[in-house]
């Protein structure tokens, strides 16, 4: 994974059962993938530059993947297995709108740490 990313490493949002963190490491993109068999490993989403991919799970178990454009951080996309939507596909996207502004703010902190070096 590239440093560019490191960023957001950490970067959760809870709500009840359900929880959004960001997939840190290729591994765990080959997990999700796997798990929820679709394409975020085979199609190489952890080398994307300008998207934040993130694991949405209810009771710790994945259920849904989601691509955020960084430069608009519009949800590109939220996927569950088989590219189907999840059962909790809709608190999911209100949980993540509800936090977009958590990935606005590491993106400006990293811009004000650039801008001083």
């Amino acid at each position: 994974m590239k440093s560019r990313k490191k960023q957001f490493f950490g970067l959760e949002f809870t709500r009840e059962n359900l929880s959004i963190n960001v997939i840190e490491s290729v591994q765990d993109f080959l997990e999700e993938g796997d798990m929820l068999r679709h394409c975020v490993f085979t199609n190489e989403y952890y080398k994307k530059k300008n998207s934040l991919i993130l694991s949405a799970k209810f009771e710790n178990k994945p259920v849904e993947t989601i691509e955020v454009a960084l430069p608009s951080l519009e949800i590109v996309q939220c996927r569950g297995t088989k590219n189907k939507e999840s059962p909790h596909h809709r608190q999911i996207l209100k949980l993540l709108n509800q936090n977009l502004y958590q990935i606005k703010k590491r993106i400006k902190n990293k811009k004000a740490v650039l801008a001083e070096n």
